[in-house]
């Protein structure tokens, strides 16, 4: 028998349910936590809780993704829909937390379990079988959670840091009063925006520190100098140059949380991109760590980055500048010389080195294409007047005649020991005598190349290391 079901004269209203505004409440509150982890996440010290943040963002990307595919099924058939001004406030005050360790409590141990319990909450009182869209899609989401919650549970024994009982309460009553996001409260006049864009947040200028960061030698100079005529050089320089991709990551995390102005298609993205480049880092540190190497004996300082500091939030064209570097110069100025270096290490028998490259040669080819769609529309919307291809063109081409300018320049820095200061040979290196480059004159920083080179040679010789061809100057 079938149960009927009245029908009044606003038969519109009445076929959407309940549900849809509870999932709009869980969309904007999901995309609040990406973006409170985004904000945040630049700040994580040790190596694990780096990968966990840039993991987590793209999980979260996820769930925000599939909730707003969910919301386009229910009329009005729109993924987002404006949602009460009281759920930015108490995203905000999760995101104005006094320490990292905090915010990710705020994250993990109160906004996440509370979205937790709402979600087993409805998979428990909605109809499994009429509404299983949503109840698969919640049960994936839980998922996602879960891993998480192990991630943060594990972070909570590591780290050592002092609670705040003020901040937690407040926290606490704000999720309270909002019905433990069990159902929307009713929006008024004033609607939320996303969490910190009415804040003064700011991220700071030196992301966490590893530990045992700065006990290596650098010798990326030497590297530099070798690499075209080192196969050994090129193995060891993208260990270390895929392992400080997570730099890259850390720099993404601040485009994501400043991209607001771009669609959610492009921030969905960024998120795939940036947790990408955080797992190359851990292709280079796996790599190293497969001859016995670590963080220690190469170094990592997120590209040089220090200060004590914050910076200053990132304009649109400030977002589309940093997207265009990393798509048109670091990603597509590298393929060739990438490709030149699979091939080189698969001919000298290092199969896993070939497959690091390969790996990481699939995903820039993505990248590069997020580049091709994105940066027209995000020139319009930051207001740049330009043709990115044709400069992108040219500053790849330019960057190779620099980076062969600033070899010619190292050889000859060897040769006669100096350079002299404002001549032309020392505009042309990135950091003059004074600087890094003075590792070149450096004995130990000479020896302890070598001993990294006889360290991978030991454990897995290059089999052409004497008959690889000789290939262009690092590009950049």
């Amino acid at each position: 028998m079938t149960t009927a079901v009245s029908v009044s004269s606003n038969t519109r209203a009445r076929l959407i349910p309940a549900t849809a505004d509870t999932l709009n409440v869980w969309r904007h509150m999901e995309y609040d936590i990406l973006r409170i982890i985004s904000g945040w996440g630049r700040q994580a010290c040790e190596w694990e809780d780096k990968l966990a943040v840039c993991y987590h963002v793209w999980l979260q990307a996820q769930i925000v993704d599939g909730l707003r595919e969910r919301l386009e099924m229910f009329p009005p058939h729109k993924a987002e829909l404006p949602v009460s001004s009281a759920y930015e406030s108490l995203s905000n005050t999760v995101l104005l937390a006094p320490d990292f360790s905090t915010a990710m409590e705020g994250v993990h141990a109160l906004l996440n379990p509370a979205l937790v319990q709402a979600y087993w909450m409805y998979l428990a009182s909605s109809h499994p079988v009429h509404d299983k869209p949503t109840h698969d899609l919640l049960t994936q989401i839980l998922e996602l959670k879960q891993r998480q919650a192990d991630w943060f549970e594990d972070f909570r024994t590591r780290s050592a840091s002092d609670r705040h009982p003020d901040y937690i309460e407040t926290v606490t009553s704000g999720i309270e009063s909002l019905l433990d996001f069990t159902a929307a409260v009713p929006t008024m006049d004033e609607y939320a925006r996303p969490a910190g864009l009415s804040t003064d947040f700011l991220m700071p200028e030196t992301p966490g520190r590893v530990s045992r960061w700065n006990e290596a030698p650098n010798i990326m100079p030497i590297l530099d100098l070798e690499f075209s005529t080192s196969v050994e050089a090129r193995r060891l320089y993208f260990m270390i140059g895929y392992f400080w991709e997570m730099g890259v990551a850390e720099t993404q995390l601040r485009w994501i949380y400043y991209a607001d102005f771009m669609p959610w298609a492009y921030i969905y993205e960024e998120a795939r991109h940036m947790w990408d480049e955080s797992r190359h880092g851990n292709s280079g540190l796996s790599r190293l760590r497969d001859f016995g190497l670590d963080i220690h004996d190469v170094g990592y300082s997120s590209y040089g980055a220090s200060g004590d500091g914050t910076l200053p939030p990132m304009t649109p064209e400030d977002v589309y500048n940093g997207f265009y570097g990393v798509t048109q110069i670091a990603e597509r100025g590298y393929f060739k010389t990438k490709t030149h270096c699979f091939e080189d290490f698969a001919a000298g028998h290092d199969a896993a080195s070939a497959e690091m490259m390969q790996y990481d040669i699939i995903d820039e080819t993505t990248h590069a294409e997020y580049g091709r769609k994105w940066l027209t529309e995000m020139a319009n919307r930051a207001g740049v007047q330009e043709d990115w291809l044709k400069r992108g063109a040219a500053e790849r081409e330019s960057k190779q005649v620099d980076a062969d300018a600033r070899v010619a320049s190292y050889r000859k820095y060897l040769d006669e020991g100096r350079i002299d200061q404002g001549s032309s040979e020392a505009r042309k290196l990135d950091v003059v005598p004074s600087g890094n480059i003075s590792t070149l004159l450096d004995p130990q920083a000479w020896a302890y190349y070598k001993k990294l080179i006889e360290i991978l040679r030991e454990k897995c010789p290059l089999s052409n290391a004497k008959t690889a061809p000789i290939r262009p100057n690092l590009p950049m």
